[in-house]
């Protein structure tokens, strides 16, 4: 069974789902800035490559703990659809 087709709400164009990612920056390169690989200058390593799923973190209003209350959180990842005509992004957050 495929997915249903879903319009853009802007421009009515084919929406395509996707998820949002960060690179990541390792330490060694902000040892060396300026060398081959570096973050701010120079060849990417194939360390930049890597991403990570951001999240959406959000207070569920408990507090719990033995001894110390901490105010408890949950996790939900990020993911959306993008317009292939006008690059309209509609983000959702689902739980993990």
């Amino acid at each position: 069974m495929s997915k249903p087709e879903i319009p853009c709400p802007k421009c009515g164009g084919k929406m395509v789902n996707g998820e949002l990612k960060t690179p990541t920056v390792h330490n060694n390169q902000l040892a060396y800035p300026f060398s081959i690989g570096g973050y701010m200058g120079g060849i990417p390593s194939m360390s930049y490559e890597a991403s990570e799923k951001p999240i959406w973190v959000e207070s569920t209003g408990e507090r719990k703990g033995l001894f110390i209350k901490r105010e408890e959180t949950k996790q939900l990842t990020i993911s959306g659809f993008r317009c292939k005509v006008c690059g309209y992004i509609e983000l959702y957050a689902k739980e993990v």
